[in-house]
Formats: structure tokens, sequence, C-alpha cells
């Protein structure tokens, strides 16, 4: 970049922070002088809040004997040096931990405290001695609200020097343009009708909130919610994107979250569908993997909650008093997240309850009686699961079908083979365990099935297959009859079997068009990198698909895209998916800027979703690849164990090979090749850019756990020692973390990728300290002139979720990318199909036959009114 073009951001960084600059100056100027960066210190003698009690560790240790300790009078001193085995380490950056923003929930708050401040990090109110000499007690005191702070003002400033960076890139506000273009568009969620009611419908505005507009018989049309209105800020949304009507539409049930932290609250409320009015008291102790709700009729409803933090099922009346409210399953009878619940048979007599233990698995429970049936083979579970990790990529049983009438059922279990099988059993002997369908030899693993009751009965079963999913239908004996999975290779969800004069109505309806079914097919969600989720209508009994349309309207043309499924050799010789993504004719010359992404962590595949910045990116020209690495179950829990703890090192050899693939292919070279990730994708990237620097022109780390050694020392961290391990578990886990650990492997003399290291200052998952640490570090170190820079969002958690702080994002990322590559020509003028091209013929007279026979009903409503 050209001196003229950084004047403002020398002045810019000289001024902002000027009143934190410290004598010991360790990356004040870039190498070039070119670009200058907030004075960053180093740490100095202070002591390690996080091991101090400050932020919610508790001060009163047990001793061996039993006694308890008081540790608050000898508050550890913290110099920033660590010892592990017989090496030491300085954390030079050390002090960039104290961090503004903790979650309530580690710091040790009243709930009248919570109501006062979002979060506070020292506790200003000292004890006095002669009253309480214990930090426990302490941490009880007022929180005191704190606005700024030494870590706040530098991060202030590196944002101020990161923005003016980007507002100097000549098409910044081009991309955005672009982006907008894609993004602005009235989206349908759901439409429901009801006989006596009208029409409800919620659809997702240009804007990006959400709105819910009721149409009454007459056709008169009013908004009743509107999310845009809830909160100055617009972040009290709907959780879930759905709403949850009665049966018959009087009231709607709605999931809301008032922020976009993992600790922001969740509730529910019902309103009066004619009026917008709450009715009764919100629902409170909502949890974000337990987001359940099922009308048994027009008044009551089940949800999950987790009171006290432990799930449970309670029954609903609105026109009951909320401490009426029953409970229907206690905590005693689960033991992890409810995923969903829903009833079965003709009078409602049977509850599924759908969960994890950590493993998928569910149970049915004889409303009438009482009785519980567990599905899964509990010594099985005792043997592989009783003390599983938290993320283990397995399962116990997954739900196929249930007859509540002959009390079979049918699910997905790999008691006796890893790749899964389907079973049957039948509730009154449930120990008798019947082989439907054999474990796949030609696939990796089934994932869901659903069972369709039409003649002698069809499976449609998803299979994973190289990181994608396949759809194959099979008769009642599991024989393969067709594969019916769309050419490119994407992801599929929802599997739904309907037959005529059959309720088949719980869970997500978006498959179904109205719930007046007079053909009968099964159908599914189909998306890729290049198609946004498209529903698929097959017959098994004609052999043939009977309707095919796009369910997300993005203005988006994918037939000018095309994607494909490939394998390549990792450093040891497995053999790893990967799903590359580009315009069709691309020429393979080693020139298209590319971006690798990859995730490789905690059992979690990574999807082949289409999402708006991998659209985006494609529209700029660029090559988008998803590398399946191990780490993740696209393979099986296997899959995972290869890729974690000490096995990590595979996870990353496995990213470099993938570059190593794209570039000897001629999709890219290194000066087009951007890597991108976040959490502990996040981490995948950081290390790949400091491990191999010359490979990537382009490095984006998004909220990553990048201190490795420390990280156990952060909060949140129960859930990540399994994963990782920690430096002191064993000489040889040591050796592992600081192998790889991106903020221990920057060294001086390296030209390191152009760099945003990217993160919030409200991120209470991973804190946004691994992200401070990591940009200071590069920057001190940086030895070209590609920058370092540091973006912290202000608001959003542990990634944006809200429409603007998206798009946000996305310009960001897009931008940087085409530019740090030398990318000058931006497209200006992209052709945006309307809605009505993308529905076609037949869709459009669907509607317009619909709206005709809508506005006849009203019409005769109407005249009926003027009869009485």
């Amino acid at each position: 970049m050209k001196l003229k073009k950084l004047v403002l951001l020398i002045a810019l960084a000289s001024g902002v922070y000027s009143a934190h600059a410290m004598a010991q100056d360790t990356n004040a100027t870039a190498a070039t002088n070119q670009l200058i960066y907030p004075t960053t210190r180093v740490h100095q003698q202070q002591q390690d809040h996080f091991l101090y009690g400050e932020y919610g560790r508790p001060s009163n240790y047990v001793s061996a004997s039993g006694g308890v300790l008081d540790t608050s009078e000898r508050p550890r001193p913290d110099d920033g040096v660590d010892h592990y085995f017989d090496e030491t380490v300085v954390d030079k950056y050390r002090w960039l931990e104290e961090i503004d923003v903790i979650s309530p929930e580690y710091a040790k708050e009243t709930s009248a405290d919570r109501d006062r401040n979002y979060i506070g990090t020292r506790l200003e109110n000292e004890v006095p001695d002669d009253q309480f000499d214990n930090r426990t007690l302490k941490a009880l005191q007022t929180v005191g609200e704190k606005t700024s702070s030494e870590v706040n003002d530098w991060v202030n400033a590196q944002n101020a020097v990161t923005q003016a960076y980007l507002n100097s890139i000549p098409y910044y506000d081009q991309i955005r343009q672009n982006i907008d273009g894609l993004m602005d568009f009235e989206h349908q969620i759901r439409k429901s009708k009801f006989d006596q009611l009208g029409e409800l419908y919620l659809y997702r505005g240009v804007d990006g909130y959400t709105r819910l507009r009721y149409t009454d018989l007459s056709g008169n049309q009013r908004i009743i919610f509107d999310e845009k209105t809830l909160s100055e800020d617009g972040r009290v949304v709907i959780a879930d994107g759905d709403m949850h009507p009665s049966k018959d539409g009087t009231y709607v049930a709605l999931i809301m979250r008032e922020g976009d932290t993992d600790t922001d609250k969740y509730y529910i409320q019902v309103l009066d569908s004619r009026t917008g009015d709450m009715v009764g008291q919100r629902i409170n102790h909502i949890n974000a993997s337990s987001m359940s709700i099922f009308w048994a009729d027009d008044t009551k409803f089940y949800y999950a909650t987790t009171n006290g933090g432990w799930p449970e099922v309670h029954l609903r009346d609105v026109t009951q008093p909320r401490f009426n409210d029953k409970i229907e399953v206690a905590r005693s009878h689960l033991t992890s997240w409810i995923g969903d619940i829903w009833l079965e048979g003709d009078d409602n007599r049977y509850m599924v309850i759908e969960h994890t233990t950590p493993v998928d698995n569910f149970y049915i429970k004889d409303l009438q009686t009482g009785r519980y049936y567990r599905i899964h083979n509990q010594k099985h579970y005792n043997k592989k699961y009783h003390k599983a990790d938290s993320f283990t990529a397995g399962f116990l049983a997954r739900y196929v079908h249930f007859d509540p009438k002959t009390l079979d059922v049918m699910f997905i279990s790999e008691e006796n083979n890893p790749k899964g099988e389907i079973l049957k059993i039948n509730l009154k002997t449930p120990n008798r365990r019947e082989v439907v369908v054999n474990a796949p030899s030609s696939y990796d693993e089934i994932l869901s099935a659903v069972w369709h009751d039409e003649g002698d009965g069809y499976f449609l079963i998803k299979y994973s297959k190289d990181g994608t999913h396949r759809l194959v239908l099979t008769d009642a004996r599991g024989n393969f009859l067709e594969d019916i999975s769309p050419s490119d290779a994407g992801n599929a969800d929802d599997l739904r079997s309907v037959v005529a004069g059959k309720d088949t109505s719980h869970g997500d309806k978006e498959a179904l068009d109205s719930l007046e079914v007079q053909d009968n097919y099964v159908s599914f969600r189909y998306f890729s990198t290049i198609t946004p989720r498209t529903i698929y209508k097959y017959s098994p009994t004609k052999r043939e698909f009977i309707d095919i349309r796009r369910r997300d309207l993005h203005p988006f043309v994918s037939e000018n895209y095309e994607t494909k499924n490939i394998t390549y050799t990792s450093k040891d010789g497995t053999n790893i998916p990967m799903v590359i993504s580009h315009k069709k004719g691309l020429v393979l010359d080693g020139k298209n800027p590319t971006v690798l992404y990859g995730y490789g962590g905690f059992g979690v595949p990574s999807d082949n979703a289409f999402r708006f910045d991998r659209a985006v990116w494609l529209e700029h020209g660029g090559v988008w690849a998803t590398a399946h690495l191990r780490g993740g179950s696209e393979l099986g829990e296997e899959w995972h164990q290869a890729g974690k703890r000490l096995n990590k090192m595979n996870v990353f050899d496995d990213f470099e090979a993938a570059a190593d693939y794209l570039i000897d292919k001629n999709y890219t070279s290194s000066d087009y090749l951007a890597i991108s990730g976040a959490s502990n994708g996040g981490l995948l990237v950081g290390a790949a850019m400091t491990l191999n620097p010359n490979k990537y022109r382009v490095a984006l780390p998004e909220v990553g756990v990048l201190d490795m050694l420390r990280h156990a020392d952060n909060y949140h961290t129960q859930y990540w020692v399994a994963e990782y391990g920690t430096p002191f578990d064993s000489r040889a886990m040591y050796d592992v973390l600081r192998g790889y650990s991106p903020y221990h492997n920057v060294k001086a003399g390296v030209c390191y990728p152009s760099t945003i290291v990217m993160t919030s200052k409200r991120d209470d998952r991973v804190t946004p300290s691994h992200s401070y640490k990591f940009a200071a570090a590069l920057q001190e170190h940086q030895a070209c002139d590609n920058p370092t820079l540091l973006h912290a969002a202000e608001i959003h958690g542990h990634g944006a979720r809200i429409w603007v702080d998206r798009k946000d994002n996305y310009q960001i990322v897009t931008a940087f990318r085409l530019h740090e590559m030398g990318i000058t020509d931006i497209p200006t003028n992209i052709y945006r199909p309307t809605p009505e091209e993308l529905k076609g013929e037949k869709w459009l007279a669907e509607e317009a036959q619909e709206s005709a026979e809508t506005l006849r009903k009203q019409q005769q409503y109407r005249q009926n009114l003027e009869n009485q």
C-alpha cells in the first residue's frame, strides 16, 4: 500500500493511544514504518486475576485434611513467567487478559448485581477486614460498572487503525453494496392458516429483522410482532427463528433471546394472535441447547427448561397462572440437553423426548401410565459413554419411527457397528432387537432416516460420505432402491414422510406447503456452497421427483457455479475429503483468489452449506474450499479421535496438505491463498500461519483459542481440556501444545501473511484476550509490510448473529482478502434474480390459485357478517 494512503493511519494511531503510551514500547512501528500500531507495553509485576479469584474462581480451597484454606491474604503474584517441566515461558502480554467483559456466570454476583450491570471485572467494593476476610464473600458485593480501562483503550485504538486501513481500500464501499444486494430481500419463514382465525405469516424483512403479520378472516392485516421495536440496539430477537402457533392459532409462542452471547437470557413469551398482546408471564430458564415447544391442544404446550441447570419438560396452560405449570419430565430422567419433544398417537398418549447423554438419544413416555421407555442399550452406554468426553461424536439412539398402535420403534444405533444400523424393538419387549437396515458398506455412517408408510413401506436414509450427505431410498427390508441425492456436494436435513390422511406434523413443517396433503411423498431439504436450501419431494411409488423448489429465495444465480468433492493425501498418507466451489469455466492458472476453510475439532463436522460470506466470495471471482479435517466427525468418532489431544498435529498437517493440493492443481498459489476459520477453526488458522507463514497470503483467525498454554486458566475451559489437554498433563502433552500454540510460535524475523485477528469484546466462550495477545505478538515480530491488524466487535458474542453485524463481518473479510491479494477488478452490477424468477411458473400458479381462494373466502366471510 502506498505511503500517502497511510497518513491517516499514522495520525490516528499516534493520537488515539497517547494516553497509555508506555516506556517499554516493543512494537511502536511496523517493519517499514508505514503502518503505526498502538503502543503495547509488556507485562509488569501484577496479580494473576484469573487465579486470584477476581473473575469468579473460588479462593477457598479444601485442604487434604478436609479443612478450608483461605488464600485471599496470599494472592498469587504474576510476573508473566510460567514454568512447565524444565522449561520457562515468558508471557509478555499477560496484562491483556484483564478484559472488561467476563460472563456473569463466572463472576459471583447477586441477581440484583446482574440486573444493574451486565458484568464487572474488578470487584470494586472492598470488604472491611473486620467483617469478612474471605474473597468468596467479597465476591457477593456489588460489582462496579466500568466503561473504560487500559485494555479497552488499547483495543479501541487497534480498532481505529484497522477501520482506517479498511476504509482506505478503494472498493470497500462497493463490497458492501454487493453484500446488500445479496442479503436485502424479504424471506418467508412460515405461513400458517387457521379456519377460525385467519393467517399468521412470519417473515424476515429487508432490514434483517423478523416480523409476524396477522391477517384476519376479512382480509385485514396488522403486524403483531416486530423484533426491531423490542430494544434500542435491536438485539432482543427470536432465538430459533421460528414461531409456534397453538392448534387453532389463537396463541403463538416465541422463543426469545436478549443478546448475542452464550450467557444472555433466553425465554418464551406467548402472544394473542389477534392483538399481539402478551399472554401471561414470560417463561425463563430456557437454554440455547434446549429450545423446544409442542402444543398439545389450543391452550396447552410442552416446553423444555433448564431451571437450576438441569433439563425438565413442563406443561404450560396459557389460561392459568405460571406457577401451575406441571413438570411432565423430571430432571431425574434426563442427563443432558433436550433436543426436541412431541406427542404421538391419536390421543397424544406418548411423548417422545430427544436429548443427549452426551450423545444423541431419546426416550418415550406413556403419559397415561407415567412409564418411561429406554430405547438405547444401557450396557453399551455404560461401557462407552458413561464417562465419555463432553464432545463425543457417537450416538446411542436416533429416532426413525414410532407406531403408537403396535408400539414398534425403529431407530439408528451404533451398539453393534460404529457406522450405525437401523434397529426395531417393541415397547412390550424392549430387549428383543431386530436389525432392519444393516450398517452401510459404501458409505461412512447412517446419520438419520425416516419411515414412509406406503405400500410395504420405504426408508429414506441420509448417509455421510466423504464429508457430504447422500440420500438413499430403500425398501422395508433395507434393500437399496435408488440414490436420489442432488448432483452438487452438499448437506441435507429435515427428512420427512408425508402420507395423505396421516398426521406427520410434529417438528418443522418447512417441507410442507399445507397440512392438506393430497400426494404421498418423502421430502428433504438440500443445500450446498452454491445452492440455497431447496426442498425436494420424491414419490417412492412413482420413483420420481414430484416437486423441486428453492426454499430460500436468495438472489443468487446458482447455475453460474459448480462444486466438486475430491480427496487428497495428508502427510501420513490419510485420504482427506475436500469440497471445492467456483464459477463454471474457471481457468486453472494459479491466480484465482481462494479461501481455504476448516475447523477440525470437537467432533463437529464442517458443513457445505450455502452461506452469504461464501456466496459473496464466489460472486467476486473466488474459489471456496472446505477441507474436512480430522478432529471433526465427518467419518465418525475415530475421525474425531485422530485429531484431538496428542493427535492434534494431524489437523494442521491435513490443512497444510489441502493448501498444497489447491496449489499443485493450479487452483491458486501462495500469492492468492487465504485461510479462514473460527473458534477452534481460529486456532487452526493461527497454527497454520505460524507453522507455515510463507504458504498463505491472507489469514483471518476469528474468535480463536490462540494461547494453548493458558487456555485452561480462562473460563469455559471445562469443555476444552478433554479436547486439547493441558500443558501439565504430561511432558508429551506440553510438547504438543507448545509446538502448535499460535501465540507461542510467533517468531522475530518472519514475514507473516496479511492478517486480521478477529474477536468480540463480549465473547464469553473464548475470551478475547487470546486474540489480543496474538495480535500484539504479530505486531511486535512482523518482518515485512503485510499488515497484522486486530478487529474486536463491540457488542456481539462468539460470532455475529444480528443481520447488520454479519454484513459488517462479510464486508471486512471479503474486502481485506481481495485487497491483500492485489485484486482490483470488482463487480459493480451483479445480476439479482427476482423472487418471481426463482419461483418459476408452477409455484407462481399455485400462489395465484391460493390467493384467489383466500380472497373468495374473505369475501364470503364479509358477506356472512353483513347478513347477520
